[in-house]
């Protein structure tokens, strides 16, 4: 079970974090969205352009935030809810019904297949810890054999993620599964799927037929190297060292973290999860809901609205 404060009364409950993901992500979003379409018709010499630059990047800083409270309630569902069947069918249902706003929103189209909402990466996460907790629950194997078990579905659901080319890609899934491998006391077996997430991760970057680095090109190979080794050697610590935070919630999220800025430096924002998920009082909070789903898809087409409203599309 999840640690809680000494008094309920005091601290954050499910709806207050679930509140702030979802601010966290409307102006991650409106920054991504609408501000950087208004950037692409401003003069890169006048004032103006310096200002929405700076304001872009602070707002997408902040809303680094939300989407590691989405994959900790992802887990947390899964542990908590009567029925993860009618969870997942929720889950999947937003991830069909967010899709066209999404497309909207990111490309001023009906249907673009260069990338989906970030409801199937939730989807295809919690489908592999079901998967993963299965495992636990219903087989009694070793070590060793469960550890190949569930680096099995891990593999599996990354692919998927990766191939659908969902929002977060594979470490979006392998976050969920990290938090969920955490809350049952698996610390070396995060290390490993993290390691193997960025070994494919980086090599499969480098060697993209799109990316043209000309006469450098014979340099990259090596530069991502030495990049992967450090970052492979600062997470592993991290991971490892994890296992001493007294606080499991605090652990959870933290691991979450980890894997998560391995993928980009820019996720190293979304560390302040650490402390907010500290005060999480266990408690279910105000009944958001259907808002909770509702409000990305909504949000999505309200920012399409107002990028056809200033003619950006």
């Amino acid at each position: 079970m999840n640690e809680t404060i000494k008094n309920s009364k005091y601290g954050l409950n499910r709806g207050n974090l679930k509140m702030i993901a979802l601010f966290c992500m409307a102006l991650d979003h409106f920054a991504g969205i609408f501000l950087s379409a208004w950037l692409d018709t401003l003069s890169k010499d006048s004032a103006l352009y310096t200002c929405d630059l700076l304001l872009i990047i602070l707002l997408r800083f902040i809303g680094r935030l939300a989407f590691p409270i989405f994959c900790y309630f992802i887990v947390e569902g899964l542990l908590h809810t009567r029925n993860v069947f009618k969870y997942a069918a929720r889950l999947l249902l937003l991830a069909f019904i967010s899709e066209i706003p999404y497309d909207l929103a990111h490309a001023g189209k009906l249907f673009d297949l260069s990338e989906q909402n970030v409801f199937w990466t939730l989807f295809l996460g919690l489908v592999a810890i079901y998967c993963i907790d299965g495992i636990y629950r219903k087989f009694k194997l070793k070590k060793p054999s469960r550890a190949l078990f569930i680096i099995t579905i891990t593999v599996l659901a990354a692919l998927v993620a990766f191939a659908l080319k969902c929002d977060y890609s594979s470490f979006g899934v392998i976050t969920i599964i990290i938090i969920y491998l955490v809350e049952r006391e698996e610390y070396y077996l995060p290390v490993a799927i993290n390691a193997l997430t960025l070994f494919v991760f980086y090599f499969v970057v480098i060697n993209m037929p799109e990316l043209n680095f000309g006469e450098l090109a014979k340099y990259v190979p090596i530069a991502v190297g030495v990049y992967l080794a450090f970052v492979l050697t600062i997470s592993t610590i991290a991971l490892i060292l994890s296992r001493f935070i007294k606080n499991k919630n605090t652990r959870k999220m933290f691991a979450a973290c980890v894997v998560l800025s391995s993928m980009t430096p820019d996720e190293l924002f979304a560390f302040p999860n650490v402390f907010l998920i500290k005060d999480y009082n266990g408690e279910r909070g105000p009944k958001i809901g259907w808002l909770f789903y509702i409000f990305y898809p909504l949000h999505l087409a309200a920012l399409f609205g107002m990028c056809k409203l200033f003619g950006f599309y």
